[in-house]
């Protein structure tokens, strides 16, 4: 289980989402908490994992049962554990219950991909040559990042492979289940969060990825906006997405989004093949984009800062909130 010591680190880097406080989190003295130092917000930590989400209480009431059968699932239903589910979900209206939206596939979760089931070498060939996306996305985080968040981790193990030595790596989801399955076992840090409200503190994250992500937000410009501002000078935007064109008939909306942001596109890879196997005999063939961005060189970036952005209101993204996860 994750230990007081070991989420240090990780709280260093989160900030407030309640309104637009952006104000630094403290670890509870006596509860496994995170206390906002700037206004009365309070965030649970479960199982090890702090739920950074703007109404926190919401999210318990709603997704009660399917955290709960989370923590039973990884042997974190300890009684402390519920007792604290149960006392910030207590003052939510009473909602439907939710369940965890998770999509991802045996070959996406550090398992190996199913053997095709043909006679025909030419496709059992081409399948078992297709190029990893995850390791195509982490051959493109600077070997000098420090600080990578991946945004909508799912229960892939792109994560883990960008651990390296000196790098904090966090993943994060809305979903508990997919932050745990992600995490397990690895030296990553995990944080429950909605994309529409990022909660890392600015200038201080040196790669943030998102695979396959952006096409399923309302709000990307906000999006955008909010992991830019996240950004340190030299760091990087990577986003994969089958579809750049968000929606629309133009291919390039989404290297314009990120122009509008702040952000200029320093590589653009089409055709980036992303396949899915459900099975010996299913398939899911997509053809990605893969999009690199750098924040743009700015007055302020030419500027000496001290405390690189220490308490600085980070930027809001209001976009739809995904079925976690990706």
């Amino acid at each position: 289980m994750t230990t007081t010591r070991s989420l240090r680190p990780l709280i260093e880097l989160l900030r407030c989402v309640a309104g637009d406080c952006g104000g630094p989190l403290r670890l509870g003295a006596r509860a496994p908490v995170l206390t906002c130092q700037r206004c009365p917000a309070i965030y649970p930590v479960v199982g090890g994992v702090p739920i950074v989400v703007p109404a926190p209480s919401a999210y318990l009431a709603s997704y009660r049962d399917a955290v709960l059968a989370t923590l039973a699932e990884f042997d974190l239903a300890d009684r402390a554990t519920v007792a604290l589910v149960d006392t910030f979900a207590a003052p939510a209206r009473p909602t439907e219950p939710l369940g965890f939206g998770d999509d991802w596939l045996l070959d996406e979760a550090a398992a190996a991909r199913p053997r095709a089931t043909t006679d025909d070498a030419a496709i059992a060939g081409w399948l078992a040559a297709v190029p990893d996306p995850s390791e195509q996305l982490r051959a493109l985080v600077p070997t000098t990042a420090k600080t990578v968040v991946e945004i909508g981790c799912g229960g892939n193990d792109l994560a883990r492979r960008l651990l390296a030595r000196g790098r904090r790596v966090v993943a994060a989801d809305l979903s508990l289940r997919a932050v745990l399955r992600t995490i397990a076992g690895t030296a990553v840090a995990g944080v429950v969060i909605d994309a529409a409200a990022l909660p890392f503190a600015p200038d201080q994250v040196d790669a943030l990825l998102a695979a396959n992500l952006v096409d399923l937000l309302d709000d990307v410009p906000g999006f955008l906006t909010a992991a830019a501002t996240a950004l340190a000078t030299d760091g990087r935007v990577i986003l994969s997405t089958p579809d750049p064109a968000l929606g629309t008939d133009d291919d390039a909306a989404l290297p314009d989004l990120l122009a509008a942001a702040g952000l200029r596109v320093v590589a653009h890879s089409r055709g980036v093949a992303w396949l899915r196997a459900h099975s010996a005999r299913h398939y899911q063939l997509y053809f990605a984009d893969v999009i690199v961005g750098a924040r743009a060189i700015s007055a302020r970036d030419r500027r000496p800062r001290r405390g690189r952005g220490r308490d600085r209101s980070p930027a809001r993204a209001r976009g739809r909130a995904r079925s976690p996860s990706s």
